[in-house]
Protein backbone atom coordinates (compact mmCIF):
# COMPACT_ATOMS: atom_id res chain seq x y z
CA UNK A 1 0.00 0.00 0.00
CA UNK A 2 1.56 3.39 -1.03
CA UNK A 3 2.25 5.92 1.69
CA UNK A 4 0.33 9.20 1.59
CA UNK A 5 3.21 11.11 3.17
CA UNK A 6 5.02 13.55 0.94
CA UNK A 7 8.65 12.90 0.14
CA UNK A 8 9.97 16.13 1.66
CA UNK A 9 8.30 18.55 4.06
CA UNK A 10 7.68 22.07 2.83
CA UNK A 11 10.27 24.61 3.90
CA UNK A 12 8.72 27.72 5.42
CA UNK A 13 10.06 31.23 5.09
CA UNK A 14 12.68 32.19 7.68
CA UNK A 15 10.66 35.21 8.88
CA UNK A 16 6.95 34.41 8.61
CA UNK A 17 4.67 37.41 9.14
CA UNK A 18 7.51 39.65 10.33
CA UNK A 19 6.89 43.34 9.62
CA UNK A 20 9.37 45.09 7.35
CA UNK A 21 11.81 47.39 9.15
CA UNK A 22 11.47 50.95 7.86
CA UNK A 23 13.81 53.80 8.79
CA UNK A 24 13.50 57.56 8.46
CA UNK A 25 15.03 58.58 5.14
CA UNK A 26 14.50 55.23 3.39
CA UNK A 27 13.73 55.54 -0.31
CA UNK A 28 11.34 52.84 -1.55
CA UNK A 29 10.07 51.92 -5.01
CA UNK A 30 6.39 51.05 -5.20
CA UNK A 31 4.82 48.71 -7.74
CA UNK A 32 2.67 51.35 -9.44
CA UNK A 33 3.98 54.82 -10.33
CA UNK A 34 2.46 58.00 -8.90
CA UNK A 35 0.35 60.02 -11.41
CA UNK A 36 3.29 62.45 -11.73
CA UNK A 37 5.33 59.56 -13.17
CA UNK A 38 7.69 58.92 -10.21
CA UNK A 39 7.73 55.55 -8.48
CA UNK A 40 10.19 56.38 -5.69
CA UNK A 41 9.06 57.60 -2.27
CA UNK A 42 10.96 58.80 0.81
CA UNK A 43 9.89 57.68 4.31
CA UNK A 44 9.12 60.78 6.40
CA UNK A 45 7.10 59.34 9.32
CA UNK A 46 7.15 56.04 11.20
CA UNK A 47 4.48 54.36 13.29
CA UNK A 48 1.37 52.33 12.55
CA UNK A 49 1.00 54.58 9.51
CA UNK A 50 4.05 55.33 7.37
CA UNK A 51 4.44 58.84 5.95
CA UNK A 52 5.81 59.02 2.40
CA UNK A 53 6.90 61.92 0.18
CA UNK A 54 6.93 61.49 -3.60
CA UNK A 55 10.41 62.08 -5.04
CA UNK A 56 8.87 63.57 -8.20
CA UNK A 57 6.25 66.10 -7.09
CA UNK A 58 6.86 66.12 -3.27
CA UNK A 59 3.27 65.10 -2.52
CA UNK A 60 2.85 63.61 0.97
CA UNK A 61 0.71 60.58 1.78
CA UNK A 62 0.09 58.31 4.77
CA UNK A 63 -0.18 54.56 4.20
CA UNK A 64 -0.88 51.84 6.70
CA UNK A 65 2.25 49.77 7.33
CA UNK A 66 0.58 46.63 5.97
CA UNK A 67 -0.54 48.41 2.79
CA UNK A 68 2.94 49.79 2.19
CA UNK A 69 4.51 46.34 2.68
CA UNK A 70 2.17 44.93 0.00
CA UNK A 71 2.73 47.79 -2.47
CA UNK A 72 6.50 48.05 -1.98
CA UNK A 73 8.72 46.55 -4.65
CA UNK A 74 12.18 47.26 -3.21
CA UNK A 75 14.36 49.61 -1.18
CA UNK A 76 16.25 52.06 -3.42
CA UNK A 77 18.38 53.28 -0.49
CA UNK A 78 18.28 52.84 3.26
CA UNK A 79 18.20 55.63 5.85
CA UNK A 80 20.52 55.81 8.83
CA UNK A 81 19.87 53.28 11.60
CA UNK A 82 18.55 54.74 14.83
CA UNK A 83 21.02 55.77 17.54
CA UNK A 84 21.10 52.96 20.18
CA UNK A 85 20.62 55.43 23.06
CA UNK A 86 17.56 57.00 21.40
CA UNK A 87 16.18 53.54 20.63
CA UNK A 88 16.54 52.53 24.29
CA UNK A 89 14.66 55.63 25.40
CA UNK A 90 11.84 55.04 22.93
CA UNK A 91 11.35 51.27 23.10
CA UNK A 92 12.34 50.47 26.68
CA UNK A 93 9.82 52.65 28.45
CA UNK A 94 9.74 50.41 31.52
CA UNK A 95 13.30 51.40 32.45
CA UNK A 96 12.26 54.80 33.82
CA UNK A 97 9.72 53.13 36.13
CA UNK A 98 12.51 51.08 37.72
CA UNK A 99 14.46 54.28 38.46
CA UNK A 100 11.40 55.91 40.04
CA UNK A 101 10.90 52.94 42.39
CA UNK A 102 14.33 53.61 43.93
CA UNK A 103 13.22 57.10 45.02
CA UNK A 104 11.51 57.36 48.42
CA UNK A 105 7.82 58.21 48.31
CA UNK A 106 6.30 60.82 50.59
Amino acid sequence: MPSKLSAAPRVQDQRPNMPEEFRMGDVVRLRKPHPCGASEWEVTRLGADIGLRCRGCHRRVLLERRTLERRMQTFVSRGEPMDPEKERLIYHQGDWQDERQDEPTA
